[in-house]
């Protein structure tokens, strides 16, 4: 039975995902799960300073009572912090063994803050986490990506194909990819790379979530939903629970291989996001502009080609919102227009979410951990396009889900039952 650390992401869907399968009957049996992250958090107490679901904290306190699973509060950035996580209990073997898989879902999770912040509390961080993994001698390690990537210089095929070079973009993706062509350069990492695609399922607080709360407040306000760009436009989905499944297959095969093996067999082209060096030349160990980095990366998709139009039926069903699609027009100038088309679109989606939850039965309070505020990063005229061949073939996983109508409503329902979806009834509908 394997021993886990997992790095951050408890305020996002990455962890809150993950845990609950690896302590469920459907997951490794591990021997030892140990989450760390810089929220105060008292499983056996049921004390969150964060958003964390009803499935983790039953999954975290059962494992906490159980001695399978420890909640460790912490600063990564700091020495002590890190020596401390990584090392193994002397009960599973520590600390001259280390964990088996580690999942680093450590990085900044804004879109919209600038380079210096992605820079100290993603690059740096995971440099800081890479090298504290070689020097406690953990096994895989396993890093996620944004899922903001598309096929470099416009060429046909999809993000993970073999032969295809990809590339991220946006602020919050190109420094996660940095993070990872770093990585890549240590010594003694066995390294692996997961790229998901867009993500829905219960409790998931982004992916399609926040695009179903757009349909809520268009329904709430009497309005006809329109989507920007073509229908066509590819925007590939994952499960919840088939990303936390890929994450465990991955970290299970490439567990008995080396780590120049798992390269051959899995490796892809990391290009530069750099202009120059000159935003990293005084961070140790950022790869550079002109360094020639290779790394195993496993995209994460669902085998249901997900589109726009596929999307926004779903929304219409789920919410029983009249939903389409602005004409060519109104795309080609919200293109040219991005800032200003974001800032309108999230101030009048912010101003009816405000309304539709005090308007609700109770009302809701605003510091619930949905929204529908989008970052312009993920409103590109961009396709996510991922294939999941190499995942299948090498480890043998396959999805078990599509997005559906019956899928999300399961996560409304998720979110109704602890107070967190509004109800209020909606406004006359305008002409």
């Amino acid at each position: 039975m394997a021993t886990i650390l997992i790095l951050g992401g408890l305020g996002e869907d990455r962890t809150r995902t993950l845990l609950p399968y690896l302590l469920s009957p459907a997951g490794p049996s591990p021997a030892f799960v140990r989450v760390v992250d810089k929220y105060l958090c008292i499983p056996q107490a049921d004390a969150y300073t964060t958003y964390v679901d009803v499935n983790t904290r039953a999954a975290l306190k059962k494992g906490v009572e159980t001695g399978v699973a420890e909640y460790v509060q912490g600063n990564l950035l700091t020495d002590s912090t890190r020596t401390k996580v990584f090392t193994l209990p002397a009960a599973h073997g520590g600390p001259s063994k280390g964990f088996d898989y580690v999942y680093d879902f450590s990085g900044e999770v804004d879109y919209e803050l600038k380079d210096a912040v992605h820079i100290e509390r993603t690059l740096k961080l995971a440099l800081l986490l890479g090298q504290s993994a070689v020097e406690h001698c953990a096994g895989v390690y396993l890093r996620s990506l944004a899922g903001l990537y598309k096929v470099a210089g416009g060429k046909k095929g999809k993000v993970g194909d073999e032969g295809i070079v990809s590339e991220p973009w946006g602020t919050k993706a190109s420094w996660h990819h940095e993070a990872a062509r770093g990585l890549a350069q240590i010594k003694g990492l066995k390294l692996v790379l997961l790229r998901p695609a867009i993500v829905y399922g219960p409790f998931t607080v982004s992916g399609i979530t926040p695009r179903v709360l757009i349909g809520e407040v268009y329904k709430y306000e009497g309005e006809k939903l329109e989507f920007l760009w073509a229908e066509g436009l590819a925007q590939n989905t994952i499960h919840s629970e088939d990303a936390a499944s890929a994450a465990v297959a991955v970290a299970v095969w490439a567990s008995s291989k080396s780590r120049d093996e798992i390269t051959s067999l899995a490796g892809e082209e990391l290009p530069t996001t750099l202009s120059s060096d000159s935003l990293v030349k005084d961070i140790p160990g950022a790869a550079k502009k002109d360094s020639d980095i290779t790394a195993p990366v496993f995209s994460i998709v669902d085998d249901g080609e997900t589109t726009t139009a596929q999307i926004a039926k779903v929304i219409a069903e789920v919410v029983g919102v009249e939903a389409g699609f602005h004409g060519t027009l109104i795309s080609q100038f919200a293109k040219m227009n991005m800032k200003d088309v974001i800032e309108d679109v999230n101030e009048k989606h912010l101003e009816g979410w405000s309304a539709l939850l005090t308007n609700s039965k109770p009302a809701i309070s605003t510091t619930v951990p949905i929204s529908p505020h989008t970052a312009a990063d993920t409103l590109q005229p961009y396709p996510i396009q991922f294939s999941s061949e190499k995942l299948k073939k090498l480890t043998g996983w396959k999805p078990t889900h599509k997005l559906t109508p019956e899928i999300v409503r399961e996560t409304v329902e998720g979110f109704r039952n602890e107070g967190n979806w509004p109800n209020a009834t909606p406004k006359s509908k305008k002409k």
